[in-house]
């Protein structure tokens, strides 16, 4: 959210409290009034600008949760006592996780982590690497561990998170209507997957919940932070003398 209001009021305020004290050294009387009267009003605006910020973090939070509302009807959490933690899926993929063929599913961890688990018949694979009509996301590098990359009856599973498997999934859900592939790589291209419609929309569905708790969790920090500004710039207007009258 844009603090370009705030650093500005805050700069009056700090600029308003030098030319104070410099006005109060000279012994001008009558300045120092009229600039602790500035200083006053600065004071004021920084607080109103910061509860607008307040102001507009809550009603994008009440716009994102209705969002998520709705995107949450198509998912389906799962507690499989073979994980580690439960997990949310979109419902018609629940029963394709774990992979039993190629392809890539897109899931949502406890803690909302945005997770792809690509898995390839046949080969061996470490990384992938996506390309839509003009971009291309690649993930990172997974090295055979048994957990995040491990191969059994011939298929290779691999699980991505983080940044790069952030953008795969913002690259997917961009351009879920149009033609997508995925290239499984080992040092060098092994296989490439044309994305069907359905995986993609999945993969767009599970993104986009993703993105927007982690938009609203991001807000919900936030507007703490906004309120012990203002708390800081009352409690200086009481030591002071110069706020607002109740």
């Amino acid at each position: 959210m844009n603090t370009t209001n705030i650093r500005r009021g805050l700069r009056l305020a700090l600029g308003a409290f030098l030319l104070l004290g410099i006005t109060a050294c000279s012994g001008g009387k009558g300045k120092g009034e009229s600039t602790r009267q500035t200083y006053a009003r600065s004071l004021e605006d920084s607080i109103a600008s910061l509860q607008l910020q307040i102001d507009s973090c809550e009603n994008a939070i009440r716009n994102l949760r209705e969002r998520e509302d709705v995107w949450l009807r198509d998912f389906k959490t799962v507690d499989n006592p073979r994980e580690a933690a439960p997990y949310m899926i979109f419902h018609t993929f629940a029963d394709k996780y774990p992979p039993k063929a190629t392809g890539l599913i897109a899931r949502l961890a406890e803690n909302g982590q945005f997770e792809l688990i690509a898995s390839l018949e046949g080969g061996k694979f470490n990384q992938i690497s996506v390309t839509g009509p003009s971009d291309t996301a690649s993930s990172e590098v997974v090295s055979p561990d048994q957990a995040m990359n491990y191969t059994a009856g011939g298929l290779t599973t691999v699980m991505f998170t983080g940044p790069k498997a952030d953008s795969i999934g913002h690259l997917i859900a961009e351009n879920q209507l149009n033609g997508i592939t995925v290239t499984f790589q080992n040092g060098r291209p092994v296989k490439s997957w044309k994305i069907p419609l359905e995986t993609r929309k999945m993969i767009m569905a599970s993104y986009e919940l993703y993105s927007e708790q982690r938009e609203t969790n991001r807000l919900e920090r936030r507007i703490p932070m906004l309120s012990q500004k203002i708390n800081i710039i009352r409690a200086h207007q009481e030591k002071l003398g110069t706020g607002a009258e109740k």
